[in-house]
This record gives C-alpha cells, sequence and structure tokens, in this order.
C-alpha cells in the first residue's frame, strides 16, 4: 500500500487487494498492541509466516487475485527489506485462508523520515468471510506493524469505511494529467525559445536515449536530490535502487544529457540531466537536476513520439501536483487530476502514536510559525476525541500538551488529526465543510499556519506491478 500509500508493491489492481472483506462490528474484542498479536479465536489462528508458507500464499492470493505469478511473487520475496514474517496469516487447522503483507519501507516528510508499513494483498478466502477474519487480521496486522517500528500504515484500498471503523485516515491523493501525445508535441514545439543571450556561452542540445545499466548511479542521484525535503516520496537506499530496477515493472527508461552521448562510469562525470520512467505510455517517474525546464520538456516529447509510434493516441504524466509539466498538459487540451479517489480507490494510513508524531514534527511547525510571523506567545486548544490538549508556541518550541482549551480551540477526532499533521487538508475548506470545528477565527487561522495542505504525493514507480 504512500501510505504514501503509499504507496506499496501490489502484484495486482488495489482494489482486488481487499475485495470481498466482511462488514466490521466494532464491539468485536481484537487483540491490543500490548498483548500478543499471535492469537486463536473461532478456531482460526493468526500468525507470522515462515519461509515454508510461501507456496500456500502464492496459491492463496492466486485464488482470490488471480495472481501473482511466480516471478511477480519472486520479486516481493526479493525486496532487500523482506523477512517472511513479514506476512501475517489466518490459518484454519493447517491451511492459510487469510493474508496480508507488510512491506517496510522509509518515506520523506519534509526534513524528516518516517518508517511505514504498507499493506498489500490483504484478503479472506470466500468461505471464512463474515467470521471476523478481516477484522482480526487487520488488528494483528497493525499490532506488527508497531512492533517492527513503523510510524505509520499505509494501504490503498476500495473499501474505505471498513478501515476508517479500525481508525485509519484517507490521506495522499491521486496527482496526474492526461492529455493527447500529438497535442502536446504540439503545444512543447509553440514553446517560446529562450532568449539569446551573447554573454552566455551556447547550451549544447540534449541528447535523449535509453538508459543503459552502468547508469544506475546517476538515476540515484537526481531522485536524491528532488525528493530531499519534499513529501511522500520513497527513501530508496541503494539495495532498494537494484531492486526497482531488477523486477522490470517498467517498460523503459529514458535519460537526458547535456553534452555529448557517452558512457561515464564515474557518476561525477556523467552529464546526466534527468530521467522518466515509462509504463504502457504512463510516465510513472520523472525528475531532473537541472532547473531548465527543456530537460523536462524534452523527456515528455521523446515519451509522446513513442506513444504515437506505438499507436497509442494519449500520455499520461504521474507527478507531484505542484510539478510545472502539468502545465504542459492543460496547455495542450489534458486534464490534470488531483483527487483522494481514483477508480473507487483511496490511500488510507493510521498513526499509531498521533501525539508522538506531532512531537517529530514539533520543530518544523516551530518553523513554519516562525516564518509566518505569528506573535509568540501563542496558544491553540486542541479537543482531541474529548481530551483537552494544549499547543502552545514559544520562542524556541512548539508543543503539544494536556491542559485547558482557553478561548480559541480546534475539535477533532485522532483520525482527523491525522489528516491535520501530514497536510492532507486546508483548514478553512475543511471547517466550512464541517470535518473540523473551531471556536473562534482566531483558531481557523493559526491552525492553517501551523498545519498548512502539503503535497503529499509517492511516485507510483515504487508500486507498479511486475
Amino acid at each position: 500500500m504512500l501510505i504514501m500509500t503509499s504507496t506499496t508493491v501490489p502484484s495486482r489492481k488495489a482494489c482486488d487487494v481487499n475485495q470481498g472483506l466482511e462488514a466490521v462490528k466494532t464491539s468485536v474484542p481484537v487483540p491490543s498492541p500490548a498483548s500478543a498479536w499471535q492469537t486463536s479465536f473461532s478456531g482460526f489462528k493468526i500468525i507470522e509466516g515462515r519461509a515454508g508458507d510461501h507456496h500456500d500464499v502464492q496459491q492463496l492470493l492466486t485464488t482470490l487475485f488471480h495472481g501473482p505469478s511466480m516471478g511477480d511473487f519472486q520479486a516481493q520475496i526479493d525486496d532487500p527489506f523482506y523477512e517472511p514474517n513479514d506476512r501475517v496469516l489466518v490459518k484454519r487447522d493447517k491451511h492459510v485462508v487469510g493474508h496480508v503483507h507488510l512491506a517496510k519501507r522509509e518515506i520523506h516528510f519534509g526534513p524528516f523520515q518516517f518508517a511505514v508499513a504498507h499493506a498489500t494483498d490483504l484478503g479472506i478466502l470466500p468461505e471464512y468471510r463474515g467470521q471476523q477474519c478481516a477484522t482480526q487480521l487487520l488488528a494483528a496486522a497493525e499490532c506488527r506493524m508497531g512492533e517492527d517500528g513503523a510510524v505509520m500504515g499505509v494501504i490503498r484500498t476500495s473499501i474505505p469505511e471498513f478501515f476508517k471503523r479500525r481508525g485509519w485516515s484517507v490521506c495522499m491523493r491521486h496527482s496526474f494529467s492526461v492529455a493527447g501525445a500529438r497535442d502536446i508535441l504540439s503545444r512543447l514545439g509553440e514553446s517560446t525559445p529562450v532568449e539569446f543571450d551573447p554573454l552566455q556561452p551556447a547550451r549544447a542540445p540534449l541528447n535523449i536515449r535509453l538508459w543503459r545499466h552502468v547508469e544506475e548511479a546517476a538515476l540515484m542521484r537526481i531522485y536524491a536530490d528532488n525528493t530531499h525535503n519534499v513529501f511522500g516520496p520513497v527513501a530508496r537506499s541503494d539495495s532498494y535502487w537494484r531492486w526497482l530496477i531488477n523486477r522490470r515493472a517498467y517498460d523503459r527508461i529514458y535519460i537526458a544529457i547535456d553534452g555529448p552521448d557517452k558512457i561515464e562510469l564515474n557518476d561525477t562525470l556523467t552529464p546526466i540531466v534527468g530521467y522518466a520512467v515509462v509504463k504502457d505510455e504512463r510516465i510513472v517517474e520523472l525528475m531532473t537536476s537541472d532547473d531548465d525546464p527543456r530537460v523536462a520538456e524534452q523527456l515528455l516529447a521523446r515519451t509522446c513520439r513513442d506513444a504515437i509510434e506505438h499507436d497509442t493516441h494519449h500520455v499520461r504524466l504521474d507527478a507531484a501536483p505542484n510539478d510545472p509539466l502539468h502545465r504542459a498538459f492543460k496547455a495542450a487540451g489534458g486534464k490534470q487530476h488531483y483527487h483522494e479517489s481514483e477508480a473507487g480507490e483511496v490511500w488510507m494510513v493510521k498513526v499509531f502514536d498521533p501525539i508522538a508524531l506531532f512531537r517529530t514534527i514539533s520543530s518544523e511547525v516551530h518553523r513554519r510559525a516562525k516564518a509566518a510571523g505569528m506573535t509568540i506567545p501563542n496558544e491553540l486548544g486542541v479537543l482531541l476525541d474529548g481530551k483537552k490538549y494544549v499547543l502552545s508556541t514559544r520562542r524556541r518550541t512548539t508543543r503539544l500538551e494536556p491542559g485547558k482549551l482557553g478561548r480559541s480551540y480546534l475539535e477533532c477526532s485522532a483520525s482527523e488529526f491525522t489528516q491535520l499533521m501530514l497536510g492532507h487538508f486546508n483548514v478553512e475548506a475543511s471547517i466550512e465543510a464541517g470535518r473540523l470545528q473551531a471556536s473562534t477565527r482566531v483558531a481557523v487561522e493559526t491552525a492553517a499556519i501551523l498545519f498548512p495542505q502539503l503535497p503529499l504525493w509517492q511516485p507510483p514507480f515504487d508500486s507498479l506491478p511486475s
């Protein structure tokens, strides 16, 4: 599952991941994080997976989701962070009847990195649905995520109500643009050329070609530069990059070279200034290391030309909502999509300790207060699931502690507070919609400064099916 998702290594459409889960009765007892999550109930056992379960798990997933193939399943196992006990299983006698895979990841969140667990391939055999297997499995999975040190769980699902009843929040949005390939090329061709400056040396034309494996370090460098201090992308280690490349979930990777087209084994000498990962004429990741807009535009143009050769009429770009390349699609008569739900699927997260998460990001919240020129000291009350807290900003720190609400305060649930901290929504719009309640206008303005809406988004390259 960003979670961020997000955010995830599914091997099929995410809507299949959760199909057929039964309705939840909130009165059903579930394992608490303080207890052993491996438990028995009504003839079922919830246990952690072992290497010996791989064959049965693959058969179960094929029954539930008509996949993955053996190659796709092996790719999951080859994940450098994978352990067999990352799978939580429901067994009846000796048979695996339910499953969820918890993929360990770290994501960027501005100046921070969070450990997260992406829940994927969550399902129960049809004949065992309606017996609380899914409820118990999810509760056990949450305990396991917390045990492994995850700050939050992430999942992509088509049944958000099931997860909302378990305290999960809709978070992250789908962000992409679609336009006709010929229309995009036409608009790019009409772009105003850069004015000639006789005092600056002329730049050599860019070379756009297919990537070669010896140039992997350049991709890693450009990605690291682009994801520093942003919100949502997976933090990729060297071993994770190699796994991501070797699983071949993409069709091709283009690179942009600023200078002669030659291979340099030393990446410090390689003039690679951008790359684009393409799957079925869909650009799933495009990054550049140059402020020159022609780098991204020429990578896009190459993708469009190849799409036309393949008799594909439209090109899709998945990119952060604030990516300037969306403008090229709009200018070409296309449309930018930035919605919580796409084809009935949403990203959801569950923060296991919202107060602890606030303590982690409090330095960034304090920076926002100072940058906005907020009067200090300042206090904002927070009525969180009926408990009173005060968000106190002083000269050096911002803290959230139990205390009196005061005249200006916000009222919200833990789920809504999670969305607030992660920058999922605009404060004023959410108050108008009734998702948050504020006692005064001052409370609204203060919350909007401390918790602005963020471009929280995760490139889909990490979650493409093999």
